[in-house]
């Protein structure tokens, strides 16, 4: 597969906000992920172009946003081992030359490793990879939901005392409270009756797991799920 050379004026044009800083340096950085064979997935420059906004919010220089694309791409095809990512995407740093041989285990390579395990807990990595995911999760929220439904479903109307135990617990698993929150600019928030939905699946799991646990096999006496009040519309921003 012949892959098109990228030159300084198409990065100025993909990035005008940073177009005065395009180097000759970052034409080669973009230019020699392209004919690596263990970049996949679209090219660098469209990935960068994808995710301009997470470079303007940390601030990030253009080469250094560069590198952190690189550094999340080679974390897929590495199987989330950072710290041959990191020695891929920093190569030419004099601290990754002196290290690059170091044995597992060794003093070398154990600081090698800790330098990596910053980079990836760092403000910018951690964005990409976060933002990199969001839109499969959005993507698969409708079927979340119809799955619980199913565990639910089950739960209730399973034939074996044993299935509905599972489904109970499972659905116990997956309707957990988070305090994770996760801020992306297409601002797409859950809306209160989910969350109520989930509250209330979690609760009544708790009650039919424990009246089968004691020998009631009939569950039908706990009625529907009733609404809550004061819900609101889902609310797009």
């Amino acid at each position: 597969m012949i892959v098109k050379t990228v030159t300084k004026d198409d990065i100025q044009k993909a990035l005008p906000s940073r177009k005065n800083t395009v180097t000759d340096e970052l034409v080669q950085i973009i230019n020699e992920a392209a004919r690596d064979p263990e970049f996949q997935g679209e090219s660098l420059l469209q990935t960068m172009t994808t995710y301009e906004n997470v470079m303007l919010n940390n601030r990030a220089s253009i080469k250094e946003f560069a590198n952190a694309v690189k550094f999340c791409a080679y974390l897929m095809t590495l199987d989330d081992n950072f710290t041959e990512a990191f020695k891929k995407v920093f190569s030419y740093r004099d601290f990754v030359k002196e290290r690059l041989d170091a044995e597992p285990g060794s003093v070398k390579y154990n600081e090698l490793s800790s330098a990596a395990s910053r980079y990836r807990r760092s403000k910018l990595v951690v964005e990409l990879l976060t933002m990199s995911q969001a839109p499969l999760d959005i993507m698969f929220m409708g079927w979340r939901y119809k799955a619980l439904g199913v565990l639910a479903d089950v739960m209730t109307n399973g034939k074996l005392d044993r299935d509905k135990i599972n489904a109970a617990d499972k659905l116990l698993l997956h309707t957990a409270s988070t305090t994770a929150k996760l801020e992306i600019d297409i601002g797409v928030k859950e809306n209160s009756a989910v969350t109520n939905l989930a509250e209330q699946l979690a609760e009544v799991a708790v009650r039919q797991k424990k009246m089968l646990e004691s020998g009631v096999t009939d569950l039908n006496t706990f009625g529907a799920l009733k609404p809550k009040e004061n819900i609101e519309e889902a609310e797009i921003v």
